[in-house]
């Protein structure tokens, strides 16, 4: 039994509480698991919790761009469709289950249809170690990035969420995060990130016109 299954027995036996996977940099900067907390529970300076982020793209090579809904966690901010890692599941579990929780949050048919697109579509990139400082706070995060194509026909937001979202160009949604102005603070390896992201989008288009 590996440590996670073991401090998950352990945390289960107590109750049924949510729960996050926290880690740590070791000294060769390498990323390590440290245990889980309640999703309550303060976390200490040096663990991260896992998270996810997609840039996601329609046909006409736009990134979906979100607007937080007036919540005590970056109200009003703008984001990419994104959230935490919750419990057992990995990453691109929690990538799933956030786009459809944020942006198909209708009937169960939609929402197995943007279940169904995203396990077809979603591109896993790279992921960044990243610090988070927001109204006084600081949080640490691993974040995986995917990329996602879509033709999103209907879109039901989640309001405790989202309280808009917008179509923009690829140049703009990277310049977003470039300037500071979303919620993810900028780091030189995005750069990294784009290129690939950008890649992608030549696939859809010519993809596109391959279709046409």
């Amino acid at each position: 039994m590996n440590d996670f299954k073991k401090s998950l027995k352990g945390f289960k036996e107590k109750k049924k509480i949510s729960y996050y996977k926290t880690y740590e940099r070791n000294i060769r900067g390498e990323k390590v698991y440290t245990g889980i907390i309640e999703t309550k529970k303060e976390l200490t300076q040096d663990n991260y919790l896992g998270g996810v982020s997609c840039f996601i793209i329609n046909d006409e090579g736009k990134v979906l761009i979100e607007k937080r809904a007036n919540t005590k966690i970056n109200s009003g901010e703008i984001d990419l469709c994104s959230g935490h890692i919750d419990g057992e599941e990995t990453p691109t579990q929690a990538m799933i289950r956030e786009y459809v929780e944020e942006l198909h949050n209708g009937s169960s048919e939609e929402k197995e249809k943007a279940r169904n697109e995203a396990i077809q579509n979603l591109c896993k990139l790279d992921e960044l170690d990243l610090i988070f400082h927001n109204r006084g706070n600081t949080r640490k995060f691993f974040i995986q990035f995917y990329t996602m194509k879509t033709k999103l026909e209907n879109v039901t937001i989640q309001p405790e969420e989202i309280d808009s979202i917008e179509w923009v160009n690829l140049d703009e949604a990277f310049d977003l995060i470039r300037q500071g102005k979303t919620k993810f603070p900028y780091d030189e390896r995005y750069e990294k990130i784009f290129e690939k992201v950008s890649e992608h989008y030549k696939g859809i288009k010519e993809e596109k016109v391959l279709n046409k």
